[in-house]
């Protein structure tokens, strides 16, 4: 399976179903977030929050958000998985030196290859901790057979990419400096997005805002219920590729709910 090769270019858009929008065609993204931590509840996962919003600006449709445990297995099966449907896969967490740090482990095994030292990552390591560095620190060289090392301008520390799947840091302020520097890499056409403000509840709109995403199945329309005490009690989302379709779908909408707009 190739989704652009090791030349550290944009990977191409998908032309078919795999990978697509079901509401916006386009690229897809799925998100592995690796970490007992994150499971247990003893840290919270802010990493996936910042790369979706991140991912929406760029014209990129998160499909897929799920957290593993720090296993071998479990981290291959998600990722071989998610690579087969997705443009891209972001795993976050479990890169650096210790025991419980196998996502590399479990990418490779996603791939069915094998760790190897790679020269490069050794010298960037060796150069980083000088006289402190140990063992330990030399396994985050260990990288699966094949990976490419992209180095963002003004990071210390490379990227792994391997085939569409990218392996990130877990500490948020590595991961967000890493996504920035590589982000023109995943642009795509942007979405066009509205909403709509309505006072009503959603079982008196739902019949008519499934007849209009039926009609307009490209314009994903979102309805997201306000807490108690809002000014409003729904809001009404819309996104999609096209520009002129999400407008149409805006007036449709207006018109059909004239009664419960709040402007």
């Amino acid at each position: 399976m190739s989704r652009g090769g090791k030349g550290g270019g944009n990977v191409p858009e998908p032309s078919g179903a795999v990978g697509e929008d079901r509401h916006a065609p386009g690229p897809t993204a799925a998100i592995v977030v690796i970490g007992d931590e994150v499971l247990s509840g003893r840290v919270e996962d802010i990493n996936s929050l910042y790369l979706s919003r991140g991912l929406l600006e760029l014209g990129v449709a998160v499909r897929r958000i799920v957290v593993v445990a720090d296993v071998v297995a479990d981290i291959a099966a998600e990722v071989r998985a998610c690579a087969d449907r997705f443009t891209h896969v972001f795993t976050t967490g479990g890169v650096g030196p210790t025991h419980d740090d196998v996502s590399l482990k479990g990418v490779a095994a996603a791939f069915g290859c094998r760790q190897v030292r790679s020269p490069q990552a050794e010298r960037i390591i060796r150069d980083f901790y000088g006289a402190a560095m140990n063992d330990s620190a030399l396994r985050m060289a260990d990288i699966p057979q094949g990976a490419e090392l992209v180095m963002p301008e003004g990071m210390r520390f490379p990227v792994v990419r391997v085939e569409n799947v990218w392996v990130f840091p877990g500490s948020p302020h590595l991961l967000r400096a890493k996504f920035d520097a590589l982000r023109d890499r995943f642009a795509s056409t942007p979405f066009s997005n509205a909403q709509l403000a309505v006072n009503c509840g959603e079982p008196e709109i739902a019949a008519f805002l499934e007849q209009v995403q039926g009609e307009f199945p490209r314009v994903a329309i979102g309805s997201y219920p306000q807490e108690p005490g809002a000014p409003v009690r729904l809001i009404l989302t819309l996104r999609g590729k096209d520009g002129g379709m999400v407008a149409r779908v805006l007036e449709q909408l207006r018109s059909g709910l004239s009664g419960h707009l709040v402007e």
